[in-house]
């Protein structure tokens, strides 16, 4: 049985499907169909592992789906836990709500950031 994930997108440039497994970094398939692409990627993980043993390498763990709560718990230093509780006041919500939005706002940050890393040609970036 196959228990690795498979990530599946849409390539417009390539007009195919692209098939992708995070346990093993550079492996990408390709297909006309979405069962095609998986296809083509499960044959491949199939070489990485044969590879893997030939070299004595460890085999990757299949990532496994998990269960979270929503909850955790964080220590803050007392001034930041002060101007944050100010400034959640200020707002009108919660202390939670407020630290969930700052966080949401990072994370969207970091995300758009990686999407313009990838678009813009690193030569561009190394410029200046």
């Amino acid at each position: 049985m196959f228990k690795y994930s498979i990530n599946l997108l849409w390539s417009k440039s390539d007009d195919c499907y692209i098939a992708t497994i995070s346990e093993f970094p550079g492996l990408s398939a390709f297909g006309e169909t979405p069962e095609k692409a998986v296809k083509e990627a499960k044959i491949a993980a199939k070489g990485f592992l044969e590879v893997y043993k030939e070299d004595g390498d460890a085999i990757p763990e299949p990532e496994i789906l998990e269960n979270f709560s929503g909850q955790t718990r964080l220590r803050l230093p007392k001034t930041l836990h002060a101007k944050l509780s100010h400034e959640a006041k200020t707002e009108g919500v919660s202390l939670n709500t407020y630290l969930v939005s700052l966080l949401s706002e990072r994370h969207s940050y970091k995300e758009i950031k990686k999407q313009i890393d990838r678009l813009v040609p690193r030569q561009l970036s190394s410029v200046g």
